[in-house]
């Protein structure tokens, strides 16, 4: 539904087409999100954290491929919800995008049903009746390089095309120094190309109708991990081995739009993708793990009404079909299983403007969900566990917001979360195991300003979130009391709690002001795992107590622009036991960026980010290989210089 941040109330940041571009050196979802209010990355590899909830799933890559991970939130490119494999490795690229909004807190009425965590929409530009040629070259630190391509324009007279290109790749900063290391043969660089084609169709003869055919495809080659062990400012990895990944995905995305012209607008998406990943292993643990994956999906829905209509709102119905072929084989052992998830999600939204400043949006969703595993593992031997069970869940939402004045808004809302249960291999007893579903109520209170005659804009979000039977991972161990991957336990309460608050400044018509905060307290109620071990009073793995932003974008001149932005994050554990040696500090980042425009066409730009070359740990955990501590470290300081024209 298409409404201004004075008439959202969840909690979101918006990245607009302009702040992309002004962000060149930014390859991926990832990039572009560092920074914003309680949203944190911990790896190079990995998906976001928010408000302290890893989005892609509860599991971790010890029994990762022994189960079916559902991500926590959903981030979709185009209306395509990005699948675990995509979700971890950063898949989605930053050219030719148009926007991306970032929600915190549970979105399950209409942006999924498992967006427990939240949800990240990233919309790509769409073909349009205008001419159009662009594309850009970079070079960087550590052989970054990228090299972006596109071409929009008309085929026929109601036929519009446009294609995108994007290939990026840099070296690892990461040096193995251990004599014993076993993957120098496997190149541990990074690697990601992402092609995209649209096809609009919007028929003369048929006023209203709108048809879009896009076809794209994304290919991914990154090590496991990149990390280094201590001392880890080193820049140095004593480990004996580091895996490689490798994924592709197709999809081919059919959207149909009718407007009647009243107000009533019918849509329908239908999706089929499939793709593969192959995770290697490096000796001593040689082998590989592969998914075949597959998904079909259609989501039906109808608009009705606009921002000032009294009346307001959209009911849809959404199918999802995704299989998976899991295939494992190395010298611990094996597995091959038939993954799929059947989803059903019937919802709606209906905002009702009941008194010239009062509105009142009510949401409801319902979900189902079968979850099914069948195949067998040569860590339970002689059994083939063929698992199948279904979830559902009645997920309501509601806000009401009230104008204190034109340019003024304040509101609460309460919302419902969800995430179906599962099933897993459990090393230390030998036998397969299940989890139940977890569930959520968001309860928030929120603010929208607009002052100085629309120069400055203020957001924030107070929020309050308590967990049930909230899916935890927790170490396994084998017999003899080795740690051995990890299993996924309900405890029986969670909560965090904290703030979200945005400002954007156009002090001058030449500068732009921007800051955000992010406020978060988090405690496991009441959990305790198998061995005993206690989890009430801990804070979520990943959680730190507070993080800021400020940045300023400076037009110099008419041709001259510099702008660079400053973050800190506070310390915050590893893991979920708490364990101080895997204590993360606080830490800080600077960048900075500047761009020369002579002509409107072209463009030559200069980065430098992570400039006092802080090297600081912001994931720590213990190399078994290596027999020290490891940790993925800030980016070191990388310097770039790029250029972009278009036509």
């Amino acid at each position: 539904m298409d409404r201004s941040l004075q008439d959202t109330a969840v909690s979101v940041s918006v990245v607009t087409a302009d702040d992309i571009e002004q962000k060149p050196d930014a390859g991926t979802v990832a990039d572009m999100l560092q920074g914003i209010p309680n949203v944190l990355f911990t790896n190079n590899v990995d998906a976001p954290i928010i408000r302290g909830i890893d989005t892609k799933g509860p599991i971790v890559k010890g029994n990762a491929y022994l189960a079916k991970p559902i991500p926590r939130a959903t981030i979709s490119v185009d209306g395509r919800y990005l699948n675990p494999s995509e979700l971890d490795y950063g898949a989605a690229s930053m050219w030719d995008v148009d926007s991306i909004e970032v929600f915190r807190g549970p979105q399950t009425t209409t942006q999924g049903a498992h967006s427990m965590a939240g949800a990240v929409i990233v919309n790509t530009k769409d073909p349009t009746f205008t001419q159009e040629l662009a594309g850009q070259v970079l070079y960087g630190s550590y052989e970054k390089k990228r090299v972006s391509f596109m071409a929009n324009g008309p085929i026929m007279q109601d036929l519009a095309a446009r294609f995108a290109f994007d290939y990026s790749g840099r070296e690892t900063f990461i040096d193995y120094t251990n004599p014993a290391f076993t993957a120098r043969d496997m190149d541990q660089d990074f690697r990601d190309i992402n092609a995209r084609m649209k096809l609009l169709w919007e028929p003369g003869e048929i006023p209203g109708l709108q048809a879009k055919l896009t076809y794209s495809r994304t290919q991914i080659k990154r090590p496991s991990d990149e990390a280094a062990t201590y001392p880890y400012d080193n820049l140095e990895n004593e480990t004996v081995y580091v895996d490689s990944v490798r994924t592709r995905t197709d999809t081919g995305i059919f959207d149909l739009k009718y407007d009647f012209g009243n107000d009533v607008v019918l849509r329908n998406q239908l999706q089929y993708s499939d793709g593969t990943y192959d995770f290697t292993f490096a000796e001593p643990f040689s082998g590989l793990a592969s998914r075949d994956y597959e998904n079909l999906s259609n989501e039906f829905r109808v608009n009705f009404g606009n921002e000032d209509s009294v009346w307001s709102g959209v009911a849809g119905i959404y199918y999802s079909n995704d299989r998976a072929h899991n295939k494992f084989n190395n010298v611990l052992g094996s597995a091959d299983a038939d993954l799929t998830h059947q989803s059903v999600g019937i919802f709606s939204e209906v905002n009702w403007r009941l008194a010239e400043r009062w509105a009142l949006t009510g949401g409801l969703r319902y979900q189902n969900d079968r979850i099914g595993h069948d195949g067998v593992s040569s860590y339970v031997p002689g059994v083939r566990h063929d698992y199948e069970k279904t979830f559902d869940a009645i997920l309501p939402s509601i806000s009401l917001a009230y104008d204190v004045t034109d340019d003024f808004t304040v509101g609460g809302l309460i919302s419902r979360g969800y995430l179906p249960g599962g099933t897993g291999v459990n090393f230390h007893g030998g036998e397969y195991y299940t989890f139940d579903e977890e569930t959520a109520w968001n309860y928030e209170l929120f603010a929208r300003a607009n002052l100085l005659d629309n120069r400055l804009s203020i957001t924030g979000n107070l929020f309050y979130t308590r967990y049930k039977g909230s899916q935890r991972s927790v170490t396994d161990y084998l017999p003899d009391g080795r740690p051995f991957g990890s299993i996924i336990i309900n405890a029986d309460r969670a909560d965090a709690y904290g703030l979200e608050l945005s400002a954007d400044y156009q002090v001058l018509d030449n500068l732009r002001l921007r800051g955000g905060l992010g406020l978060l307290r988090t405690d496991i109620t009441r959990f305790a795992d198998y061995r005993g071990n206690a989890f009430e009073g801990k804070e979520f793995a990943k959680a730190p107590g507070y993080m800021f932003n400020v940045g300023a974008d400076w037009d110099v001149t008419d041709t001259f622009r510099v702008s660079g932005d400053l973050r800190f994050t506070d310390d915050y554990f590893s893991n979920d036991i708490n364990e101080i040696d895997y204590r993360v500090g606080s830490y800080y980042i600077a960048n900075v960026r500047m761009s020369y425009k002579p002509t409107e066409n072209y463009e030559i730009f200069a980065f430098a980010n992570n400039i006092f070359d802080n090297r600081a740990p912001i994931q720590k955990s213990f190399d078994r290989m290596a027999n020290k501590p490891s940790a993925s470290i800030i980016a070191p300081r990388e310097i770039g210089i790029g250029m972009k024209v278009s036509f």
